[in-house]
């Protein structure tokens, strides 16, 4: 079985990639935690600085993200441009331009999907992007390749 599909990367799709890869780090899960026991520590004690600490933990790293979403999103060629993707079982093939990638389905390490997107991982912060907007009636399809393709222990979409 075989699909393909145009797909144009938008602010909002690489900004729900960002927050799928940095909101499993540990590093903004501790700082979320630190910023409720700023808060926690406001209302106990009413020291100013606890809630503008709060905010800067808190907010920063969402806000980071939707400014680096929306520069990606005008410099990058590719996001500006288009990709159009064919997924085979030899592997996701991707064309930008005139170049042509093909990446095999063993170098793909995990499946995942948001409300918008679906996400095939090619490394921890690097993955194919699929927003659903635009593979409207090949959703099926696309979801049945990545399934019979990779690992089902590697697949974590919701069907």
């Amino acid at each position: 079985m075989e699909t393909e599909f145009d797909v144009t990367i938008k602010p909002g799709n690489l900004f729900d990639f960002k927050m799928q890869v940095v909101y499993k780090q540990p590093v903004t899960i501790i700082m979320t935690a630190i910023g409720c026991l700023m808060i926690y520590g406001f209302i106990t004690t009413h020291q100013w600085y606890y809630p503008l600490i709060a905010a800067i933990l808190i907010l920063y790293p969402p806000i980071d993200m939707l400014r680096l979403s929306l520069i990606q999103s005008k410099l990058v060629p590719a996001f500006k441009n288009g990709m159009h993707y064919h997924l085979s079982p030899e592997g996701i093939k991707v064309t930008v331009g005139a170049e042509e990638q093909l990446v095999p389905w063993e170098n793909c390490i995990k499946a995942t999907g948001t409300r918008g997107n679906y996400f095939v991982f090619t490394g921890k912060n690097n993955a194919f992007i699929f927003p659903k907007e635009c593979m409207k009636e090949k959703t099926e399809d696309v979801l049945r390749i990545i399934s019979a393709n990779m690992d089902p222990s590697k697949v974590k979409i919701r069907f």
